[in-house]
């Protein structure tokens, strides 16, 4: 049982009795770190979530977000422990499961984004489960019809047995349609969707310890995407309809949590009948309440709406079951052929209690924090080695095998700029013109040298990300992935990436309308624990999806650096691609020049100045500017000792590759109108040469740093394809 003595003797205590098998198999799942947040909701309460535009924030399966008549929703989640032992499944489910959140809220999945942490494509193992934790991913969303749109990929030997497979979903409608969860005595509970099996049994569980080998396969869950798409679509007009007055996906937990979780949402008591649930194996009733088998939701309806609602159903031959209704005692109640089942008070189910942790930095963090005298690098090898680093390489092979256009929403397609970018059509209550704009972004070595700076660092780049296609930030979603919480030192990285979080998100006014903690990213044998993940998806709006604009130079003007750099190369890909290292200080927040840098790069797009733009991240300068040509096809020539340097830099290794936050590049053919309204802003900048021609040339004033034609560099950067 994966309840501590303690927890045991609460539940005893409180109910005056020993639970049923039945009951504890429920608090088992409920009280999990997987379904209850019992060792975070503490700190995820600091983190801020209001805005005028957020409707509805965390705290249900997903948030609603006004834009003027059109709801928008996004929610991000993880399927790590599941895809650690059956990649396919695991991340196929994941998507699933993601898209059933958007769905409880009555609007339509429109888009998917993947993040994915894998391991070092050396280990055989690490790219067994890279492939298929793919292909999951793919097979999945295509064949559901919901486009996957973007991304990032990391790959760190820390992943080898452990990766870190997150998916965010992004939905959207009239706002008229938003069902908002409600429902009175006497209305009608229904399982509809899958039939119940034996597949992801107490997967919440397996999810809340620390992996112990592939006999945990049995806790995977099985999808079944073809059935996903009815669903969705029964689902929209049910909606669409009216008929529907809550619904909630049944996820972890299975039955168990998701009617509980329900009931309490609705303030409410359930009582309900397993007797006639539809099952494809032979289960006892206390495995039907907790199998996690996938594609099931549950509705509430007026009973004088059942008739329509099962015509709905059947229309889309999606299986059904009336299982019981909703009371005024604030109960769960579940009989099984007569029998009683479960009594217990939702009060008692959904609040477990919430452990105090201890948490303590790391003593190995000191001296990784110092980088070492490193030995001198050719610019030119340094260079190649950065372009070619499985973290900086072409992603084109992964994301070619996703389906990005299904659903004519996609404008700005994965690989084409910092962020993908997708239009809101005049079915969703729009002008026709509104688009969003989402990315997600983290860097796990940020995260491992220093929490706090990782997690702040890891909302500022996913704002760039969406600022560089000329939409506004507005809310972000979040997804921490650290180690065992029972261990100070591991759980110390979780507190400070709160921390970080809640600095940033209040400095750069971005509220956090949901996310996922995931804990117990370790190897139970070794011991060994993942670097931190924490994964940011920001969204933006755009006024008009024809004024966004991708990251590939045109070749017709002139490159400007916007943002000061500074000699920040802790936790740098130089560092580790170059000279093997992970150490030294991640690079400073500076959530002030990231607001104004950020609305001077929406200015200048706005006002038609910027033929291209690409924020500066990870491999700094340099690999902005490689990306912006691979993109389109076009070389330059650049004077590094052009950019605004400051602390008396002037080494041009350093200056091509450190990662100091809130820079973009611009390519203007206005460079008169342009660097006039830089200056009116007063933000730091510098006019680093021109691009054009067939080849990339680096410049430190007069002597060449490195030469390379551009089809020299696609062949460099292209150095993923045929291996994962």
């Amino acid at each position: 049982m994966g309840l501590t003595s303690d927890e045991a003797k609460i539940i005893i205590n409180t109910l005056g009795r020993n639970p049923t098998e039945a009951e504890w198999l429920i608090f088992e799942a409920e009280w999990s770190e997987h379904c209850s947040y019992k060792s975070s909701r503490a700190w995820i309460r600091l983190l801020p979530s209001k805005s005028p535009l957020v409707i509805r924030g965390s705290g249900l399966d997903a948030p609603i977000i006004r834009i003027n008549n059109i709801a928008v929703t996004f929610k991000i989640e993880s399927h790590n422990h599941p895809s650690a032992v059956d990649p396919y499944d695991g991340a196929a489910t994941g998507v699933g499961g993601i898209v059933r959140d958007i769905l409880t809220t009555g609007l339509r999945p429109i888009a998917l984004l993947d993040n994915l942490h894998l391991g070092s494509l050396d280990n055989q193992r690490s790219l067994w489960l890279s492939r298929n934790i793919i292909k999951g991913i793919s097979d999945y969303g295509n064949r559901i019809g919901v486009p996957v749109v973007g991304g990032e990929t990391w790959f760190d030997e820390s992943f080898n047995n452990n990766p870190i497979v997150l998916v965010t979903c992004i939905g959207a409608g009239d706002f008229k349609r938003v069902i908002w969860g409600e429902g009175k005595v006497g209305d009608l509970v229904l399982v509809v969707g899958n039939d119940t099996g034996r597949d992801g049994m107490l997967g919440s569980s397996f999810a809340s310890r620390e992996l112990s080998s592939s006999d945990d396969i049995g806790a995977v869950q099985v999808g079944n995407p073809l059935l996903e798409k009815l669903l969705i679509d029964a689902l929209m007009e049910l909606g669409e309809r009216g008929l529907v007055k809550a619904i909630k996906d049944v996820g972890g937990g299975g039955l168990a949590t998701a009617l509980s979780e329900l009931a309490h949402q609705l303030g409410l008591g359930i009582e309900v009948d397993l007797t006639n649930i539809r099952l494809r194996d032979e289960l006892k009733p206390e495995e039907i309440l907790v199998s996690e088998s996938q594609e099931r939701m549950i509705i509430v309806v007026d009973p004088s709406r059942l008739s329509y609602v099962e015509a709905v159903l059947r229309k889309y031959e999606v299986g059904f079951d009336l299982i019981g209704k909703l009371t005024n005692d604030g109960k769960f109640t579940a009989y099984y052929k007569g029998i009683k089942l479960i009594d217990l008070p939702l009060d008692l189910i959904t609040n477990p209690p919430e452990p105090i942790r201890k948490y303590t930095e790391p003593v190995y963090l000191m001296r990784l924090r110092r980088i070492p005298p490193l030995p001198s690098v050719k610019f030119n090898e340094a260079l190649i080695k950065v372009a070619s680093s499985p973290n900086l390489a072409s992603k084109e092979v992964i994301y070619t095998q996703y389906d990005y256009e299904v659903g004519v929403r996609t404008v700005i397609k994965p690989g084409r700029a910092g962020a993908t970018v997708l239009r809101l059509l005049e079915e969703d209550g729009g002008d026709g013109k509104l688009g969003i704009a989402v990315k997600a972004d983290s860097n796990p070595r940020y995260s491992y040298l220093n929490p706090f700076t990782g997690a702040a660092n890891s909302l500022a780049k996913a704002y760039r990300n969406v600022a560089s296609v000329g939409a506004k930030p507005i809310a972000a979603v979040d997804s921490i992935n650290v180690g065992n919480p029972e261990k100070p030192d591991k759980y110390w990285y979780f507190v400070k990436t709160v921390e970080g979080l809640t600095w940033m998100g209040n400095a750069l006014g971005i509220p956090f309308v949901g996310g996922k903690v995931s804990f117990y990213n370790e190897d139970s044998v070794t011991g060994a624990s993942i670097k931190p993940v924490v994964a940011v998806a920001v969204l933006g709006v755009v006024n008009d999806y024809a004024k966004a604009i991708e990251g590939g130079l045109t070749g017709e003007g002139w490159l400007v650096i916007i943002g000061d750099t500074g000699p920040e190369l802790g936790g740098s890909e130089f560092l580790h691609s170059v000279h093997g290292l992970v150490a030294g200080e991640p690079p400073e927040p500076k959530p002030l020049s990231e607001v104004k840098n950020a609305n001077l790069v929406m200015q200048l797009i706005n006002n038609g100045l910027a033929k291209a733009v690409m924020d500066v991240g990870v491999g700094g300068l340099a690999a902005a500017l490689i990306k912006m040509s691979i993109i389109g096809g076009v070389g330059f020539t650049v004077d590094l000792s052009k950019a605004p340097l400051t602390q008396g830099l002037n080494d041009p290794v350093t200056v091509a590759f450190s990662e100091t936050n809130a820079r973009y590049i611009i390519e203007t053919s206005n460079l008169k109108e342009t660097v006039r309204i830089i200056e009116a802003n007063g933000v730091p900048y510098g006019v680093l040469g021109e691009s054009g021609g067939g080849i990339v040339q680096f410049k430190w004033g007069g002597l060449e740093l490195a030469s390379l034609s551009v089809d020299d560099l696609v062949s460099i950067n292209d150095s993923l394809r045929g291996v994962i």
